[in-house]
């Protein structure tokens, strides 16, 4: 410290220096990536992403199926002539089974939006991944782009 102003002495990295470090980070993120390009990198998360997308499409398929089914069972109870008729129809053309019952679908119900929000934290989790990994990118990019900057004007 200076004894005049009591504050800490600003000395400016050298050109030296920043290179060590710029070199440093590199190898840091060589080691990280495994030898992986960035692109690949984000191809794969993405990927993940369109997977994870196509199994909460899935899910929601299966929870309006269930649904449908417990309507079609319970339409089968129905005391209305013409709700029967057509619940018994829907029941064909699902392929539904004698063995179904009420009690099970409404277990496999409830499962599903558990299923479902698992589903949607893992693909929020990748998504936040894969922005923070762009964000790094970017910032990475500025970083080098200031530092050519600064050296051509120097």
């Amino acid at each position: 410290m200076s004894n005049d102003s009591q504050k800490l002495p600003y000395r400016r990295p050298t050109l030296k220096s920043l290179q060590e470090k710029i070199s440093e980070i590199n190898l840091m993120i060589e080691l990280s990536n495994t030898n992986k390009q960035y692109q690949e990198i984000k191809d794969e998360l993405v990927l993940e992403i369109a997977e994870i997308d196509m199994q909460l499409e899935e899910t929601q398929e299966k929870i309006a199926t269930l649904n449908k089914m417990a309507e079609v069972l319970i339409n089968l109870k129905s005391e209305d002539h013409e709700t029967r008729k057509l619940a018994k129809y829907d029941f064909a053309q699902m392929n539904m089974t004698e063995s179904i019952t009420l009690d099970r679908l409404n277990t496999d119900i409830l499962k599903s939006p558990q299923e479902l929000g698992n589903e949607i934290n893992e693909y929020e989790e990748i998504a936040r991944r894969l922005d923070s990994f762009v964000k790094i990118i970017n910032i990475n990019k500025f970083t080098v782009l200031k530092f050519h900057e600064n050296v051509l004007l120097e």
